[in-house]
């Protein structure tokens, strides 16, 4: 296991038949994958998926988890935690089946996420997402984590933050250590 919160485990996908079944159905999916920018889903097979996970990082990092509810062992979702980049930055993500939205589960796992990273990683200095502008649930996910919507022309504590800003149809939050320390 990575990590765990009062309702979830988070640990790396395997290439199990219910690992591999979760992921065909998430990855499939219409209506979580239109956030993603594959309005029809991924059209990616279950071979295709067992290949992903036999070359995934052996850490945590740049991986696969999965998620799952400690109520019932129900595999609800996925998440990723991005090694930092030279500027101290990772990128984390967070994609769960329709049938769990609305439950507080995303902010459960992007608190967990951003917990995570600042506990073992000394390098990270800020957790970046950049959710598209039409995706309410993940702006209000950022916003719980007390991330910043980061605009042009101001002062961060990181360098070339520009580098950073995604495509117009997106927001870019960035929640930096300081600001995770003075929540804690």
């Amino acid at each position: 296991m990575v990590f765990e919160t009062d309702r979830l485990h988070i640990r790396k996908a395997m290439t199990s038949d219910e690992d591999v079944e979760m992921f065909f159905r998430l990855w499939n999916h219409p209506k979580v994958m239109i956030n993603v920018g594959f309005p029809n889903g991924l059209g990616i097979s279950k071979e295709r998926i067992v290949e992903q996970f036999q070359k995934q990082s052996v850490t945590e990092y740049d991986s696969r988890l999965i998620v799952i509810r400690k109520e019932g062992d129900l595999k609800i979702g996925e998440c990723m935690l991005g090694t930092p980049d030279e500027n101290g930055v990772s990128k984390t993500d967070v994609k769960l089946l329709p049938e769990f939205w609305n439950n507080g589960y995303g902010k459960e796992i992007k608190q967990g996420l951003v917990n995570y990273l600042f506990t073992n990683r000394t390098d990270c200095q800020a957790v970046k997402a950049d959710p598209k502008k039409s995706n309410i649930a993940s702006q209000k996910m950022q916003e719980y984590v007390r991330a910043t919507r980061i605009e042009n022309g101001e002062e961060y504590p990181i360098k070339n933050v520009e580098k950073y800003f995604p495509p117009e149809d997106h927001y870019l939050y960035l929640v930096f250590r300081k600001d995770w320390r003075k929540a804690k």
